[in-house]
């Protein structure tokens, strides 16, 4: 699996310029948490593919349930699941699938991720849609690159 994260493929700041390095720090553990849901997101990526769907109106989602934002998501998409089951069993509780694109821009602008709405927006290409460590990521998936 390859990955670009933004549209320049960069997810740290140019050298020259400020950086917040507990925001660097959040996005490489948001980077780590989609890395190792690959299985998982190869799978939704040909399940598009079956559906004839494309990025124009599916997006993938990969949210972790105990971030504030991703919780918020998953509970618009997945109302009344029952997260606790999988905390009571030691796991992260992990919200994963299929997503109308349709209301996913308006919902990332709303909670403060503009930058993150204009990236979804602005391409037809199949994205997967990470929210997690108080970051949201707007990542394309490329297998057997």
């Amino acid at each position: 699996m390859d990955f670009v994260g933004g549209n320049d493929g960069s997810i740290t700041p140019d050298p020259d310029t400020e950086f917040d390095q507990e925001h660097i720090d959040r996005t490489l553990a948001a980077m780590q948490f989609f890395r190792g849901n690959a299985e998982h997101l190869e799978r939704f990526t040909r399940r598009v593919q079956e559906l004839g769907r494309d990025g124009s109106d599916t997006v993938i989602t990969l949210l972790n349930v105990d971030d504030p934002k991703g919780g918020i998501l998953a509970n618009i998409l997945m109302p009344g699941h029952d997260w606790q089951q999988y905390r009571d069993a030691g796991e992260i509780p992990v919200a994963r699938g299929l997503a109308g694109k349709d209301g996913i821009p308006e919902f990332l602008e709303g909670v403060g991720y503009a930058d993150a709405a204009v990236e979804l927006s602005a391409t037809n290409a199949l994205k997967v849609v990470v929210l997690d460590s108080g970051v949201a990521l707007v990542l394309e998936v490329k297998f057997g690159v």
